[in-house]
């Protein structure tokens, strides 16, 4: 088989054909210029602009762009909850429902919303830069938003809907948290001083999701579960790369911290 048959079999013959028209979906190449963009601006672009340029403050984004990421990620729940779960779907092995039944298709839909959001996440990243916060712009980080992009992405044109919705849900979840922590404390310092004690468990929560996630996913490497098993490895690996990583730096930035005090 040639390049352009490997090309079509991959990229058409398998795909997903209720999605694979969808916008950013049919080939890889935007998903990889919108990658290649926010790398480039953040490690190259972004810090040369800002060598020479006092940091922006950005409270009154931060604080509606937290706004915004609780009612997205709440609206992915619902949607996810209307499109079976906890209804049709278990936390079981689901194998994807390819077909036009309306649960079916509002999985894959959500799937692709879900995808959008996490394009739009990138931009949390382009954020440290204008406030001059390197030190966050770690390994951790730029690994953990380029990687869930592409794996979304894959998702969306491969396998949208069944058990592949149930880290969206969990994710969501965990999201929602997250940001509602971080909405209180960007109004001020006074509030993020009153609320330090909770900065750790957010990182232990989102721990707790990877190895939740883990255990699921396990289950496609069943025999009598019908997902792809090189798709389920290829998700399993970067689950537990993203949970070494957190794990280093909850280590490094809170239990280190315990042993210097």
């Amino acid at each position: 088989m040639g390049l352009a048959e490997t090309y079509y079999y991959y990229n058409d013959e398998i795909a997903d054909s209720r999605t694979n028209d969808w916008w950013l979906i049919s080939t890889p190449l935007p998903v990889m210029i919108i990658i290649a963009s926010y790398l480039y601006f953040v490690l190259s672009c972004g810090p040369r602009y800002m060598r020479n340029t006092k940091p922006y403050f950005l409270r009154t984004f931060l604080t509606w762009y937290n706004i915004f990421q609780i009612i997205y990620n709440t609206w992915i729940i619902y949607k996810l909850i209307t499109a079976g779960w906890l209804t049709h779907l278990t936390v079981g092995c689901e194998p994807i429902d390819y077909s036009l039944d309306p649960m079916a298709v509002q999985q894959a839909e959500v799937t692709w919303w879900t995808m959008i959001l996490k394009i739009i996440d990138l931009s949390e990243t382009a954020v440290f830069v204008l406030r001059k916060k390197d030190r966050q712009i770690s390994f951790l980080h730029l690994y953990h938003h380029v990687t869930t992009v592409l794996i979304i992405w894959i998702s969306v044109k491969y396998f949208a809907g069944g058990m592949c919705t149930f880290p969206i849900m969990v994710n969501s979840m965990v999201h929602v948290i997250m940001y509602t922590y971080y909405m209180l404390t960007a109004r001020g310092p006074r509030l993020r001083k009153i609320m330090s004690f909770i900065k750790p468990y957010i990182t232990i929560i989102q721990m707790i999701q990877f190895c939740v996630l883990l255990v699921h996913a396990s289950q496609a490497l069943s025999s009598s579960c019908d997902v792809s098993t090189t798709a389920a490895m290829v998700y399993i690996i970067n689950l537990f790369i993203n949970l070494f990583l957190f794990i280093h730096f909850y280590r490094k930035n809170y239990t280190s911290q315990k042993k210097t005090v």
